[in-house]
Formats: C-alpha cells, structure tokens, sequence
C-alpha cells in the first residue's frame, strides 16, 4: 500500500498547505493512499510527530510499500533523522518518492542527490530558526511590549524545545 506524508509547521495563508500536499502526493499514489498527516508541528525532528511515528509503526507491519512526500523538507528537516529513517526505509524495502523532486534512487547519483537535498533542508530550518530568534532580540531593543511578543516566544520555545533564552 502507498502512504502519503504531510506536515505543516504554521497555518499561514504564503505557506504550503497539507491539502495542496495531498492533492501532488496522491496524483502519484496507487490505489488509496494511507494518510499520515502532522499539523502544527516542526519539521526540526522525528520524535515529536505522532503520524511519523505511525508511518515508521506501519511500515514495521509491513503494510506499506512506498512513501510520497510532497518535498523532502516536508518528511524531515533533519540530517540525521533523515539518515536513520533512509536506513529503517531500506531494511523494509520501502521506496520513497518525493513528487516535486525527481530522484532516481536506484543510482548512487540519485542517492546523493537526495542526501544534498537533506543538508540544504536542514540548512534551511537552522536559518529560520536563527532569524525568528533575531528578530525576537531585535523587537526588544525597538521597545516592544510583551503583548507583541508573546508569539514570537511560542515561536522560540518550540525551535528550542525548552530552552529558555529570552527574559521578559
């Protein structure tokens, strides 16, 4: 059976919905596609998402032949975490397909390729949460008011998971 992933940190209007994921995703898929679907929640690991978590139960069961993913940054924005789970992948001879990507993986060319994607996507998240936390710093310089910050410090909290670096 084919599964389809999505995930979606924010619910902003400019970001890509898990709908638009959906709808690139099963134009590809075969037959009826398992849905596993991680709203609100960060790209930054693993273990904090619930439907990942059931993907990687499922394909233990053996239930799951292939993976679609919109991008590979929407599966993880990990190195690591892409690492473990290309090897939990290849021990179930699960194929992973990224729709908007196109990667041979049966090439040693098309495996690195996609390793080159999850270092730019891990990039990528540190630089977001880099310049979240700027901004944060900056804004309080300017003189803003805890109102105004309140969300930036959600923000903050869930890039550093726990981690408390700001004083109000």
């Amino acid at each position: 059976m084919d599964a389809i992933y999505a995930r979606q940190s924010i619910d902003k209007k400019d970001s890509l919905s898990i709908e638009t994921q959906l709808s690139f995703a099963k134009s590809m898929a075969i037959g009826e596609p398992e849905l596993y679907i991680d709203r609100g929640i960060s790209g930054k690991d693993v273990v904090h998402r619930p439907e990942f978590l059931r993907l990687l139960n499922d394909i233990k069961k053996g239930t799951i032949n292939r993976i679609l993913v919109y991008k590979l940054d929407r599966f993880t924005r990990s190195l690591l975490d892409f690492t473990n789970t290309w090897e939990y992948l290849s021990k179930y001879k699960v194929e992973f397909i990224s729709v908007t990507e196109n990667f041979d993986t049966s090439t040693p060319i098309g495996k690195a390729m996609i390793f080159i994607m999850a270092v730019f996507a891990q990039m990528e998240r540190e630089q977001i949460s880099k310049r979240v936390y700027d901004n944060y710093y900056d804004r309080i310089e300017l003189g803003a008011g805890r109102e105004d910050l309140h969300l930036m410090v959600t923000v903050i909290q869930q890039s550093h998971r726990g981690t408390k670096r700001y004083h109000l």
